[in-house]
């Protein structure tokens, strides 16, 4: 009697302790970005910029870090950074 009685309480405390295992299909992975849209409007008009002075089949070279955008400007605006990228991409062509 006291062995089934062990037994039973050996199995019932290892189904609960197994209980409180983590299940990974249960884990929710976050992807955070720190790219805003200015940069990724900067990183294009730099490289369209590139190609405009250099000729349309040039290799365009890895952008600088992109500026803060000024007053008027908006980091969530792609225009905005495809912008002033442009203009940067076209003075370091003419430049080099």
């Amino acid at each position: 009697m006291k062995k089934i009685l062990l037994v039973m309480v050996m199995a019932l405390g290892t189904t609960f302790l197994m209980s409180f295992t983590n299940i990974e299909s249960e884990i929710i992975e976050h992807e955070v970005t720190l790219e805003s849209k200015f940069d990724e409007g900067f990183k294009d008009g730099y490289c369209e910029g590139w190609k405009d002075v250099k000729g349309k089949y040039a290799y365009c070279p890895y952008p600088p870090y992109p500026p803060y955008p000024e007053y008027p400007q908006s980091s969530d605006s792609y225009r905005d950074g495809y912008n002033t990228g442009f203009k940067a991409g076209m003075k370091a062509a003419r430049k080099d």
